[in-house]
């Protein structure tokens, strides 16, 4: 019974030092990116944390509960349990993988809120451009009977001249 109970204590040892270590190794990942750009869900790996706490899926979902410590403060993350399994290079192209695909994620409803931006500012210019031209037909319109009756009283008077 004795060696079972060493056992199980190695193991959760063991599994505790995988776990710091894959939280070691994502720090580090996430520290070459700038701090605001790092997505929420990886944020609690930033500043090298410790793992304090650690408890598998209640859901089944593969992830893995963490709870991090950094200072006085503590934040829970989740990682996906097949990070268990892989090795340095696989993990970090992972988070990477993640980060990435957080940027692209925030890059295309960004390019998505601009598109709507620039559509609704070319709407307001075809209004504009709509209320221009009305504007110069409305300004010719006036201009022409302006003309015009600056040209009958300058015909009158010189025909009251003449006569």
């Amino acid at each position: 019974m004795k060696h079972k109970i060493a056992e199980i204590v190695d193991a959760t040892i063991q599994m505790y030092a995988d776990l710091q270590e894959i939280a070691g190794l994502t720090s580090r990942v996430l520290a070459k990116f700038p701090h605001e750009t790092v997505p929420q869900q990886l944020r609690a790996f930033l500043g090298s944390p410790r793992v304090a706490f650690a408890r598998p899926s209640m859901t089944g979902d593969g992830k893995i509960t963490l709870r991090l410590e950094r200072g006085l403060s503590q934040m829970q993350a989740q990682i996906p349990d097949t990070w268990l399994m892989m090795h340095q290079s696989e993990l970090t192209a992972a988070v990477r993988e993640i980060y990435w695909g957080e940027q692209e994620h925030r890059a295309r409803h960004e390019l998505i809120r601009l598109g709507k931006v620039i559509e609704e500012h070319n709407r307001e210019a075809q209004r504009h451009r709509r209320k221009a031209s009305e504007a110069r037909r409305e300004y010719d319109r006036l201009a022409a009977g302006i003309r015009r009756r600056s040209a009958r009283k300058r015909s009158a008077v010189e025909r009251d001249s003449d006569g």
